[in-house]
């Protein structure tokens, strides 16, 4: 199963990869409510996502009931709890053992950890304004915020629940991945058409490394905030591969892992945005914003599988069950 994130129709849509992608179910937030971020439980019975009330985007900044938490179920997506959240939340990420969820705020200098069996809500602080992105690493330990006002990216240590170090960017930080190993940080930053490499423990950067080009068609920067060019970067669970979106470009980038050797580009729709590996590193899923589409690429000859056009509005987000 697939689900798909849908920002400007405020939906999150179940698709049934086994029956061609059709539609099984589907939960709509009312009142302006746009979800965001989603994951699966450990058993996959359950679906968490957060939403905040895009049509307040400015208004109401001290309101608890901006935003908000869901835990739905995962057949039916019928709600089973929700708790509110302070500010406008962004993006999130589940700890390994599905139990802790970090939801960074675009307007609060903190991060909220939803505790999925208990629902209380912890928040941890962060240095900056603008936390968008969030990573655990694979073994729980720290968990990493990056910001799209003031540029950095945050250290937290998850045992202690406090901020350990900071790391300031002359840009702002986009989507970035973190090594299995928890020792290096693949990031992206606005009006940059690359990445950094960086080294965990030194807290430096060691290596940039720019992304292709198509012939004739030079990848360009939104002419507005947050002025993105590439948004999305994935690491396949085989560690073979470096999957990353040209969202301006259109293009799925695929590069060597670790040593970042050009391998091949996926011409897609329009602003892609997010994608996600499949469990066995075969697939990449890859949401196309702009044009309403779900694009499933074989990782092994790197062609197009199937082009989904999904039944909702400015697909982003997506989790899968495999």
């Amino acid at each position: 199963m697939i689900y798909q994130q849908c920002t400007l129709s405020n939906e999150v849509i179940a698709l049934d990869e086994t029956q061609g992608f059709k539609e099984t179910a589907r939960h709509t937030l009312n009142n302006g409510m746009a979800p965001d971020s989603v994951a699966l439980s450990a058993d996959g019975t359950e679906l968490f996502f957060n939403a905040h009330n895009r049509l307040e985007y400015w208004q109401d900044v001290d309101a608890d009931q901006r935003s908000a938490f869901y835990c739905v179920d995962s057949t039916t997506l019928e709600e089973k709890w929700s708790i509110p959240l302070a500010g406008q939340c962004e993006h999130f990420a589940i700890s390994p053992d599905k139990r802790f969820v970090y939801n960074a705020h675009y307007d609060r200098m903190f991060v909220s950890r939803v505790d999925t069996h208990t629902q209380e809500v912890k928040r941890i602080r962060t240095s900056a304004l603008g936390g968008h992105k969030v990573r655990v690493t694979k073994d729980g330990s720290k968990v990493y915020v990056g910001s799209i006002v003031w540029a950095t990216l945050d250290e937290i240590d998850t045992e202690t629940a406090k901020l350990t170090r900071r790391m300031t960017f002359d840009d702002n930080v986009r989507p970035f991945a973190i090594s299995p190993d928890g020792k290096t940080c693949y990031l992206q930053k606005n009006r940059f058409h690359g990445l950094h490499v960086i080294d965990l423990e030194a807290w430096e950067i060691t290596k940039t490394v720019p992304l292709i080009d198509l012939p004739d068609h030079p990848t360009p920067s939104e002419d507005r905030y947050p002025f993105t060019i590439d948004h999305g970067v994935e690491i396949t669970p085989d560690e073979k591969y470096i999957v990353l979106l040209a969202t301006t470009g259109h293009y799925v980038a695929i590069y060597s892992y670790p040593d970042l050797e050009y391998v091949a580009h996926v011409p897609v729709g329009k602003q892609p945005s997010y994608l996600i590996i499949s469990k066995d590193s075969s697939k990449a899923y890859v949401s196309c914003r702009r044009s309403n589409q779900l694009y499933v690429i074989s990782l092994k000859d790197f062609s197009i599988k199937h082009v989904v056009e999904v039944p909702g509005n400015y697909p982003q987000r997506i989790v899968a069950d495999h």
